[in-house]
């Protein structure tokens, strides 16, 4: 073998190389930030499991029925979130979810209106929050599946094959190993699968106005139900 030739088995052999190293590198950081975001989904989720508890402690604040029902209607709301746990709840377990929450007020429509208040102002805060959360999410997952489907793209094991074999001049990417015929297979393996989060993954939360935005429509209709 003169100097040419081993000139370019060193080429190949570092091409190949640079190709497999850069396949890893890349796969790596895909998986990195894969599992960033699982972290992520799990601190949101947690996120959630708290604020649902403010929900709960809402609903009690709140008292009969139909003030929740007006409420709903005055946030545009359909269906009140985690309503269904707070009503698997027992009324000792209802009655401990407004203990952080102080007593103000003489009388007893303005002790009513006033922890009203305050529950909804804590909601209302942490739903903003989470929901700030639940959109950066949602963008980290959408350029991750970008990210994804450029790696796709330049690690096309078909085509990277195809390319290996054009160097060495024959029909077989190594000695005694991959054919055409099972490249396909070895693709699809090779393939980084785009993610998706459900709604279990991810559960939305509904839009809160500050209470400031709706005081003033909301003192008259908790004046309907101020009698504890």
């Amino acid at each position: 073998m003169d100097e040419m030739d081993k000139a370019l088995e060193a080429l190949k052999f570092h091409i190949k190389k640079e190709i497999v190293d850069n396949y890893f590198a890349d796969r790596v950081y895909l998986e990195e930030d894969l599992e960033l975001l699982r972290e992520e989904t799990a601190t949101y989720r947690q996120g959630v499991e708290l604020v649902s508890t403010r929900f709960l402690a809402f609903y009690q604040a709140l008292g009969p029925e139909p003030a929740l029902d007006a409420i709903l209607d005055l946030l545009g709301m359909k269906e009140p979130p985690f309503y269904q746990q707070f009503q698997e709840l027992g009324a000792a377990v209802r009655r401990d979810l407004l203990r952080p929450y102080r007593r103000r007020g003489w009388t007893a429509a303005r002790c009513y209106r006033y922890l009203v208040y305050d529950v909804y102002e804590q909601l209302q805060a942490e739903t903003a929050k989470l929901r700030e959360e639940y959109e950066k999410l949602n963008t980290h997952l959408r350029l991750l599946n970008e990210d994804i489907d450029k790696f796709n793209l330049s690690y096309d094991f078909g085509l990277i094959a195809a390319q290996m074999e054009a160097l060495e001049g024959r029909q077989e990417v190594l000695s005694g190993g991959l054919m055409s015929g099972e490249r396909e297979e070895l693709s699809t393996r090779m393939r980084f699968k785009r993610q998706k989060l459900t709604l279990e993954d991810l559960p939305p939360l509904p839009v809160l106005p500050r209470l400031k935005e709706i005081r003033s429509k909301l003192e008259p209709v908790l004046a309907r139900y101020c009698q504890l």
